[in-house]
C-alpha cells in the first residue's frame, strides 16, 4: 500500500526516522465531533452472548505455534505459521489468563513467544512466514508484522504473569525497537504505539516517550494532509484495521497528556463509526474487495473479523477515556456482529468447534476458521470482559 504523495507526508516519515518530535500540528478541519451518533446498538444487542470458550485457539496451536489457516475447523498445515498470528495469540492467551484470575502464564504463551524469539533477525526485524517443515519463507516480514510483534511484546511486559516470560519479552522489545524507526506505514506506527503504551505503563522511559510523540506526530501530519470537510481521515481510502489509527492516537494522548492527540483520535474515530455502522446501528465493515476510496463506492464484501475487533477495541478505549455511553453502545453492537447482528444475519461462531468463521461474504460466511478470526473474536470478547461490560458466561453487565 502506498502513502498519499505529499511533501508533508514525506517530512512526517523523515521526522520519525530522525527521532525528533517535529513541529506542532494545528487544528484539523471538520466539525469537532468527539462522539459517535447515538444508535440502538446497546439496546438491540442480545441480552446474552455465547459463553467464553477458547477451544479452537488451542486446537489450532501445536508445539511450533498457532497454524495460520484452517480447512473448515481443521488446522491446515499446508500454509504453516505467521508471526502476526503468534503475536496476537500471545495477547489473547494472556488476556484470558488475566480475566480468569490465573497466577501463571498459560503454556501456550511460551510457545507463541518462542516463535517470536526464533523469528527475530539480528537487526531487530522479524521473519513472518514459517512452513510446517520449519523453513522461513521470507527474509523479513511486513511492516505490519513488525508493529504487531512490538504490540505483543509490550503487552507481555505488562501482563506476562511469569518473571521469565516478562524478562524475555522485555529484551526482545528493546532489541526490536531501533528497527521500528525505519517503519513507513501508518498501521505499523499504530501497532508500535500499542506496544509502547503497554511498555510505558510498567516503567517510565524518556526515549520511548519521545518515540510515542514522534509516532503520534506522524499520524497527525498524515491526518492533516488528507482531511477534507467530508473525509476527516488519515488516508484518501479506508482499507483494513482502520480503527487502529485513531485508537493509537488515543493511547498516545493518555501517555503524554497532549490534547491534540485526544481530539484528533476521537473526531476521526467518530467519523469512522458513521461509515461502518448503518442507520439501524448494525456494523457494516469496509469490504476487502475494493475497499473504500474517497469519492468512490464502499465495497460491501468480504467483511473481516480483524476489522470488527479493531472497531470494538477502539470504541472501548474511547468509552474508557470519555465515559460517553454512545461509545459503549457501539462496542457492544460491533461485538454482536460476530453472533448474527450482521448483513447476513448469521453467527460467525460455530458452537460445535467454538471456532470463528473467516468473515462475511456476499453469499454467507467463509466456513474456514483460521487463526486470525478466532484470535480476533477472543480479543473482542476479552476486551468487553476487561472493560466490565460482559461476563465470561456471555451475560451483559448492567451499567448505570
Amino acid at each position: 500500500m502506498t502513502q498519499p504523495s505529499s511533501a508533508r507526508l514525506e517530512r512526517s516519515v523523515s521526522t520519525f526516522a530522525a527521532g525528533s518530535s517535529g513541529n506542532p500540528v494545528h487544528g484539523l478541519p471538520g466539525q469537532g465531533k468527539e462522539r459517535p451518533p447515538d444508535g440502538a446498538g446497546f439496546q438491540s444487542a442480545a441480552a446474552r452472548f455465547l459463553p467464553f470458550r477458547a477451544d479452537h485457539l488451542y486446537r489450532m496451536t501445536d508445539r511450533t505455534g498457532i497454524v495460520q489457516h484452517a480447512f473448515y475447523a481443521v488446522p491446515d498445515r499446508k500454509h504453516g505459521y505467521s508471526v502476526d498470528d503468534q503475536a496476537r495469540a500471545l495477547i489473547a492467551c494472556l488476556a484470558q489468563a488475566g480475566c480468569v484470575g490465573q497466577s501463571h502464564a498459560p503454556a501456550a504463551a511460551y510457545t507463541y513467544l518462542s516463535y517470536l524469539h526464533h523469528a527475530m533477525n539480528p537487526d531487530g526485524s522479524f521473519h513472518n512466514f514459517l512452513s510446517f517443515d520449519g523453513r522461513w519463507l521470507d527474509d523479513r516480514g511486513s511492516e505490519d508484522a513488525q508493529g504487531r510483534v512490538l504490540w505483543a511484546l509490550g503487552y507481555v511486559v505488562r501482563f506476562g504473569l511469569d518473571d521469565g516470560l516478562i524478562a524475555a519479552a522485555g529484551e526482545l522489545f528493546d532489541r526490536a525497537l531501533p528497527f521500528t524507526r525505519t517503519l513507513r506505514s501508518l498501521r505499523s506506527w499504530s501497532f508500535a504505539l500499542f506496544g509502547l503504551y503497554h511498555r510505558l505503563r510498567v516503567a517510565a522511559d524518556g526515549a520511548m516517550l519521545n518515540m510515542v510523540h514522534d509516532l503520534a506526530q506522524c499520524l497527525l501530519m498524515n491526518l492533516e494532509a488528507t482531511t477534507t470537510a467530508d473525509w476527516p481521515w488519515f488516508e484518501p481510502y479506508l482499507t483494513y484495521c482502520n480503527a487502529k489509527l485513531p485508537a493509537a492516537l488515543l493511547l498516545a494522548a493518555e501517555l503524554t497528556g497532549e490534547p491534540r492527540y485526544r481530539a484528533a483520535g476521537l473526531e476521526s474515530l467518530a467519523w469512522l463509526m458513521t461509515v461502518v455502522f448503518n442507520d439501524q446501528g448494525q456494523l457494516r465493515l469496509v469490504g476487502q474487495d475494493g475497499w473504500y476510496p474517497r469519492g468512490g463506492r464502499k465495497a460491501p464484501f468480504d467483511e473481516q473479523c480483524v476489522d470488527a475487533q479493531g472497531t470494538i477495541e477502539a470504541a472501548l478505549l474511547a468509552y474508557r477515556i470519555t465515559n460517553e455511553p454512545a461509545w459503549r453502545d457501539r462496542a457492544i453492537a460491533a461485538f454482536a456482529w460476530f453472533t448474527g447482528e450482521n448483513v447476513q444475519n448469521v453467527s460467525l461462531i460455530d458452537s460445535g468447534s467454538w471456532g470463528c468463521y473467516d468473515g462475511i461474504t456476499a453469499t454467507g460466511v467463509n466456513r474456514n476458521m483460521g487463526a486470525e478470526s478466532i484470535i480476533c473474536y477472543l480479543l473482542s470478547y476479552l476486551g468487553l470482559v476487561g472493560g466490565g461490560l460482559l461476563g465470561l458466561d456471555g451475560r451483559l453487565v448492567s451499567v448505570a
